[in-house]
This record gives structure tokens, sequence and C-alpha cells, in this order.
């Protein structure tokens, strides 16, 4: 069993897969993380997100009080001996083939695979940035090797943490809450 943590803003104790966002890295899914620190750092971001959105509407008048806003690091447990029979797809580094992967998956509503499960490197806030100033170029070359090795070095992939996306419900058996879920203080 493999540790995998998921920062979220959410109170949660069953993954719902219709709750996940679209147009993400590896599709519209559950997403979690081998390093902890890297979840509690999307669950504090998520949170400055959502009091964000809470003030706007505060200010155009949509919501009088919004609720606190809490968030939370869970534990996980990955089974990846239950994995091994599902259709799984690795990306051991960041590549043209990882690249090109996560360029589509950020345009499309829903999946553009059928993989149970995909592990990769993610792309994170930086790296969507430098992925947006490259995307029209990166589509309009088709992914043109000189333009994706320039993308690539500008991300410098031996520091992009790994992420693992679920996005079946046999993907989402082969994972268990652990006993600890955290809040996390921002």
């Amino acid at each position: 069993m493999k540790q995998l943590y998921h920062g979220s803003v959410f109170d949660f104790t069953e993954i719902d897969l219709s709750k996940g966002r679209d147009y993400k890295d590896f599709g519209k899914g559950f997403y979690a993380t081998s390093f902890r620190d890297h979840a509690e750092r999307i669950a504090i971001r998520n949170k400055k997100i959502v009091q964000k959105r809470q003030e706007l509407l505060k200010k155009a008048g949509k919501i009088k009080n919004a609720d606190p806003i809490t968030a939370y690091c869970y534990q996980l447990l990955f089974d990846e001996e239950a994995a091994s029979s599902l259709e799984m797809k690795v990306f051991t580094i960041a590549d043209k083939e990882w690249l090109k992967f996560v360029m589509l998956n950020r345009q499309t509503k829903g999946l553009i695979h059928s993989y149970d499960i995909v592990i990769g490197p993610t792309a994170d806030a930086q790296t969507s940035v430098i992925l947006n100033a490259y995307q029209e170029e990166l589509l309009n070359t088709g992914f043109a090797d000189e333009v994706c090795e320039e993308v690539i070095n500008e991300l410098m992939p031996e520091n992009l943490p790994k992420q693992y996306f679920f996005g079946t419900e046999a993907a989402i058996k082969t994972l268990q809450f652990a006993p600890a879920r955290r809040w996390v203080i921002a």
C-alpha cells in the first residue's frame, strides 16, 4: 500500500467522481499526490480561490454572509497490486507525450482517454503559466519537437511532483481512507 494525499476545501468521506472538474491535466477525475506538503499547498490555494469568489459574490450582493472555508488534507492508501489489473498510463518524466496529453486534457471537457489511472508529473500553478504562454504555438505547430523541448526545459520537470489520477469507479476502489485527515492552516 502506497500513501497518497489529497488537498481540498471539501469535507468528504467518499470519493465522488462527478465532483471532479473538467479541463484538468489528466482529465475529469480524482487527483492525489505522494507528497503531503503538495496536497496541503493545493488545499490552501483552493481555499484562497473560494474566499475570493465569496468576496466577489458579497460585493455583487448575491450573498450576505459567507461560510468560513476550511482546508483539508486527506491521507489515502493506494493498493498498487489491485490497480495492476486496471488500464494505467504512467508518465515517468515530463516529455513530449506527457506535454501533449496534458495540453489536450486541459482543452477537453470530460476525458480524452480510457485509462482508469494515470500517474505522472503535476502541472502546477507555475507550470500552468508556462503552458498557457505556449499553448497557441504548440497547437499551431502540431507539437513540434523544438517547441515541446523549449516548453519542457522551462518547466524544470525534475521539480514537478508526481500526481495520481483516478478516473473510474474501479480505480477509486483501489483507494481507502487512512485514519488521518488534517485541517490545513493557511
